[in-house]
């Protein structure tokens, strides 16, 4: 297929609607001090000051109207544009605004930066245009006219916690020669100890694909819009169109170095002014409203009373008798089906067909058993591994390689009301000609647009006691650590039970929690602060440090870092207009959180 044939009138987006949730009676709401004088500061006090070139900040979630809210939808069900039109060069701000709520804070579930890109301007744009109008396997067609194009690059997943795996899985006598073997296949040919650690920059990579295409809209206030395209980058169609892939590379200036260290281009997406009848109606208070949102919106981990620290402060301690609307379960799963088959072009039957999900209800019976069962799961598969480290390799480090398998207990601890196990079934989805690879990509786009949906609805008629009514954590863990199982201890798929017969592969869990208290400054310092970083969240780059911006003449480009001007980099927040930022109960700021504006920033960018 040239330009992908599946979009026929059962692949468009089923509504979605707005589900209020009824606030509890008895609510409590995040309140962070700063650390007294001589007193040991922690994750629930106030930072003592924030330097950072992340436009995020320390943000709190701000409260949306059901009109607000229904303006926001929009966003989750955003087609693709038929024509770009001539309009005013995109300024930096605008650009500055839409890759804040694309690459630079897209991703939340590992702590690798595998992402970046080089920015087009029109010239070049219509340059790449000419590349993609041969690629095989498009999912949209090539538009002319962009103002400018994302060219996204992405490397393999590589940590501390896949450096651990290269020591698990090995017989006992032979596992120094093994060991070395597999971390020398790992290096040259950039193979995986199992596979969804490989299936991470796929479903990243979906994750981002919508982010985009909601970036382009938010930041030009529903003036412009993004042409996204990722299927061509998939194998098999990768190969087909490795000539073609490798013009686009010169392009971004992919150099050799590059490309020994994984490098490769991943995903291109066109932006550009669309006409008046196409544009997404947006006043400009709710469009700003909804980009300090997508901000403020983390992976909410903590459940009050559930698995909240010891040392929390005495609002986590206790349960909350909270759950949300089935009807905004049912609207939550519509819209991953419905990026489901925005992503494939399967239509909505299908997608439902392949999109595996198990929901396991805690407050429905049998729930809390199967929760249970997979927890015990989980933590006898972080024993095994624990015990069959080599001892040659964990005892020179002072057992840090097992005390770091073990807090993988807590990593991957599940928590929440209604937990879901997303996954796919390869051979279906590889004989209905989607690719796997494109699947996985997929499956990343639909669990965030399911996830967001919920998130939306937590802040919609939102009281001034609460942090939020309803969130969401995205995690890749538990299914990573369940591989682990499958690939060295025979243990069967997390939904291997749910589905007999199907070979299911589960790729992503998410947990929805309603309740309403937030965790601003503890989960976003793991993202901000280095010496904070958590195992599985990814630190927060700023724009230099993950976009540059091609300028200059096809013959003699310049690629210059975004908001890098000498030894100057960028300390300013994105949306610091909304004013959504985290302060102690009498209003007392993070020095430095409300950042400072960027110099030249309403000038145009090519």
């Amino acid at each position: 297929m040239q330009d992908a044939a599946r979009s026929d009138i059962d692949a468009r987006p089923k509504l979605l609607e707005v589900v209020p949730i009824t606030p509890p009676a008895i609510r409590v709401r995040r309140e962070a001090w700063p650390a007294g004088e001589g007193e040991r500061r922690t994750r629930y006090h106030l930072p003592a000051r924030l330097e950072s070139s992340s436009p995020v900040g320390y943000r709190r979630r701000v409260r949306l109207s059901e009109e607000e809210a229904r303006v926001a939808l929009q966003l989750l069900s955003l087609p693709r544009p038929e024509r770009f039109v001539h309009g005013p060069p995109v300024v930096e701000q605008e650009l500055f605004e839409e890759v804040s709520l694309g690459v630079l804070s897209a991703r939340q579930s590992t702590n690798y930066r595998g992402q970046r890109e080089v920015l087009l301007g029109a010239d070049d744009s219509a340059r790449a245009a000419e590349i993609l109008r041969d690629l095989v396997d498009r999912e949209a067609p090539v538009l002319d006219d962009a103002t400018h194009t994302h060219l996204v690059l992405t490397r393999p997943y590589r940590t501390p916690f896949t450096m651990l795996l290269t020591l698990v899985g090995h017989r006992p006598i032979l596992s120094p020669l093994t060991t070395l073997v597999r971390a020398a296949r790992k290096r040259a040919f950039g193979e995986h100890d199992i596979p969804t650690i490989g299936y991470l920059t796929h479903l990243h990579l979906g994750i981002l694909a919508e982010a985009i295409e909601r970036a382009a809209v938010v930041a030009s206030r529903g003036r412009r819009m993004a042409q996204v395209y990722t299927a061509p980058f998939c194998e098999p169609a990768r190969r087909d169109n490795r000539r073609l892939i490798r013009a686009l590379e010169e392009l971004c200036g992919l150099s050799a170095a590059d490309r020994a260290r994984g490098w490769r281009l991943d995903l291109v997406a066109q932006v550009g002014h669309v006409e008046p009848a196409a544009r997404v109606d947006m006043p400009e208070k709710t469009c700003r409203k909804i980009g300090a949102n997508l901000l403020a919106f983390r992976s909410e981990r903590i459940q009050p009373g559930v698995n909240q620290d010891p040392q929390a402060p005495i609002a986590y301690q206790a349960r909350q008798d909270m759950d949300v609307p089935e009807a905004l379960t049912l609207m939550a799963g519509r819209a991953g089906y419905n990026a489901f088959g925005h992503w494939t072009g399967c239509d909505r039957e299908r997608s439902k067909e392949l999109l595996l999900l198990e929901r396991i209800d805690v407050l429905s019976p049998g729930g809390k058993e199967r929760l249970r069962g997979i927890r015990r799961e989980l933590d006898s598969l972080t024993d095994r591994v624990i015990a069959d480290l080599p001892l040659w390799a964990d005892l020179p480090t002072g057992r840090a390689l097992s005390r770091n398998a073990a807090r993988g207990k807590k990593a991957f601890a599940l928590a929440g009301q209604r937990i879901y196990i997303g996954g796919l079934p390869r051979a279906e989805v590889e004989a209905e000609g989607i690719g796997w690879e494109r699947g996985i990509r997929a499956m990343g786009a639909s669990a965030a647009r399911s996830s967001l949906y919920a998130e939306l609805m937590g802040v919609v008629d939102l009281p001034d006691d609460c942090d939020l009514l309803a969130g969401v954590c995205l995690m890749a863990g538990p299914v990573n650590q369940n591989d682990i199982g499958k690939r060295f201890f025979r243990y069967p798929d997390l939904l291997a039970d749910r589905f007999k017969g199907r070979d299911p592969t589960s790729l992503l869990v998410w947990t929805l929690k309603a309740k309403t208290i937030a965790d601003p400054i503890g989960n976003e310092e793991q993202l901000l602060n280095p010496g904070k970083k958590g195992a599985l969240v990814d630190l927060r780059p700023g724009p230099h440090e993950a976009v540059t911006i091609r300028r200059g003449s096809p013959g003699a480009p310049r690629f210059e870092p975004m908001r890098a001007a000498g030894s100057e980099r960028n300390q300013e927040r994105a949306f610091a207009d909304v004013g959504n930022f985290a302060t102690s109960p009498d209003g007392a700021e993070i020095p430095g959180n409300h950042g400072r504006p960027w110099p030249r920033s309403d000038e145009p960018v090519w």
